[in-house]
């Protein structure tokens, strides 16, 4: 996957692609339609969990404004329900917010104003509380801190998972987590079994991205979009970055994302537009 090799240089952290020690496979399906949650306990946090500087925006829509920069935001998610807590993506690592002046890559600027440990202690919420962990794939932007839900079960895709351990060297992002439980999903999951909170499985940007929906009792639906979007104008222009698994596949999940969006009359929080993340409220500020 050499077209995957151009996003890496974001990672501070360099993921690994094969297998590791597994437990529990799922295959299961849900449809939110007949099995809609109303339980007001349900929140959703915001954290923002790391500044990207993009030097060419043109590597996300591939000929369009080269050689402009344009900002991104780099968000995390804590899903806060009766039966669990539920973290998505962990952003950039804490690590990061040591060096004031951020990474700089060829591509990419990237700082951590604030940890997403600070964050959650805000909120008093202990990483090793948490029941649950996805990320919408293993790009390091998105796996920065997944060392710190020791106790959580990990729900991935199964090719994602495939990428978690190979060999005898871990990546960093990961080397703590051996020991969890871990979901092998081949297609959408129902976390919590009552329709609220729904991974979504959307390949192309890797080849087991995901995306979350979450029905919220007063907000109502949202989808969290991982990266099968950067920002509005990638997605209004259906821009499929150059370093992007498969094209078709993107393409096609997109699509398929769409349709479910107007089926749901969802809203879609695109996790790296700074422009719409700013009209959206953050920890310690919740959604219900």
């Amino acid at each position: 996957m050499k077209k995957l090799n151009l996003l890496l240089s974001i990672c501070i952290i360099t993921l690994v692609s094969a297998c590791g020690g597994s437990t529990n496979q799922s295959e299961e399906s849900s449809d939110p339609e007949t099995e809609e949650s109303s339980d007001p306990e349900i929140k959703l946090y915001v954290f923002e969990v790391g500044d990207i500087l993009v030097k060419d925006i043109s590597l996300f829509n591939p000929g369009v404004d080269t050689g402009q920069t344009k900002n991104f935001t780099n968000s995390a998610y804590l899903i806060r329900h009766p039966k669990g807590d539920l973290i998505w993506d962990t952003g950039l690592p804490d690590a990061l917010a040591q060096a004031p002046d951020g990474n700089d890559s060829q591509a990419f600027l990237m700082k951590m104003p604030k940890t997403l440990s600070a964050q959650l202690e805000e909120i008093n919420v202990s990483p090793t509380d948490i029941e649950f962990l996805a990320v919408s794939h293993l790009h390091g932007d998105h796996t920065g801190n997944m060392n710190l839900f020791t106790s959580a079960t990990l729900l991935l895709q199964s090719e994602e998972y495939e990428g978690l351990f190979e060999g005898e060297t871990v990546a960093p992002a990961v080397d703590s987590l051996r020991n969890n439980e871990f979901v092998k999903l081949t297609g959408d999951h129902d976390v919590f079994g009552d329709g609220s909170v729904v991974i979504k499985r959307a390949p192309g940007h890797t080849a087991g991205h995901q995306v979350l929906y979450v029905n919220l009792p007063e907000t109502g639906p949202i989808v969290l979009s991982g990266d099968l979007y950067h920002f509005t104008k990638n997605r209004e222009l259906r821009g499929v970055p150059a370093f992007n698994a498969d094209k078709e596949q993107t393409l096609k999940s997109m699509d398929s994302v769409e349709a479910f969006l107007k089926e749901q009359s969802a809203v879609l929080w695109i996790q790296h537009d700074k422009e719409q993340n700013e009209g959206i409220a953050h920890s310690p500020e919740f959604h219900k």
